[in-house]
C-alpha cells in the first residue's frame, strides 16, 4: 500500500449530499459468512460471495446514522477504522423486543448502510462488529420515542468502509452470490 496522497477532493455542489440512512441491512442466518468480495480501482465493492440473508431493517426518517472513525496509535504507528451504526426503531412491542434481543446477543455483525444519497455501505466486513450500547425504552411524553433507541453497532477494521457499486439497472442482490438480500 503506498503511503502518500495521490488525489485531492473537489467540491460539488451544496446540495449534493444528504445526512442520514434510509435502510439498514444485517447479515444473519445459520452460517452468517461473508467469505470474500472483489473491488475495482475506485475501492468500489463490485462482487460478494458468503452464505446467510441480510434482514431489512428499515429506517424513519433522520432517525439512524452511520460514521466511521479512526484509532491511532502513534507509537506503534497503527490505525483502525471504527464504523458505527446507531439505530432508532419505533413501536416498542414483543417483535422489537426479540430483534433487540438478537442483536444485543450477536458475536459478529456484518451490516450495509444505504445512506440518503442512495449510496450503499459495507460496514464492518472483514471483523465484524458488536453491539455496545442500546435501549428498549417507553418513552416519557406522548411524543418521546417508543422503541428501541440509539442501538449502536461498534466495529474495528484495518481498512475504511467501501462503496458498494451497484451497476444501472442491477439490484444490491445482483452484487451478492450465496448470500440472499431482502429487498
Amino acid at each position: 500500500m503506498s503511503c502518500f496522497i495521490s488525489s485531492g477532493f473537489a467540491l460539488d455542489c451544496r446540495n449534493a449530499s444528504t445526512g442520514g440512512l434510509q435502510t439498514i441491512w444485517i447479515l444473519g442466518d445459520s452460517g452468517n459468512t461473508i467469505t470474500s468480495w472483489t473491488s475495482n480501482g475506485d475501492n468500489q465493492v463490485t462482487s460478494v460471495t458468503g452464505t446467510g440473508t441480510f434482514y431489512k431493517f428499515e429506517l424513519t426518517k433522520q432517525g439512524s446514522s452511520f460514521t466511521e472513525d479512526i484509532g491511532v496509535n502513534t507509537t506503534a504507528q497503527s490505525v483502525v477504522f471504527q464504523p458505527t451504526l446507531v439505530m432508532n426503531l419505533p413501536r416498542m412491542d414483543k417483535d422489537l423486543r426479540n430483534v433487540f434481543q438478537n442483536l444485543v446477543s450477536q458475536n459478529n455483525i456484518f451490516a450495509i448502510a444505504k445512506d440518503n444519497n442512495g449510496r450503499y455501505w459495507s460496514v464492518a466486513w472483514q471483523n465484524g462488529a458488536l453491539v455496545t450500547a442500546g435501549s428498549l425504552a417507553s418513552g416519557l411524553a406522548y411524543t418521546d420515542l417508543n422503541g428501541m433507541s440509539a442501538l449502536t453497532i461498534v466495529g474495528g477494521e484495518p481498512n475504511a468502509t467501501q462503496e458498494i457499486l451497484i451497476p444501472a439497472g442491477d439490484t444490491l442482490q445482483d452484487v451478492f452470490t450465496g448470500i440472499t438480500v431482502e429487498l
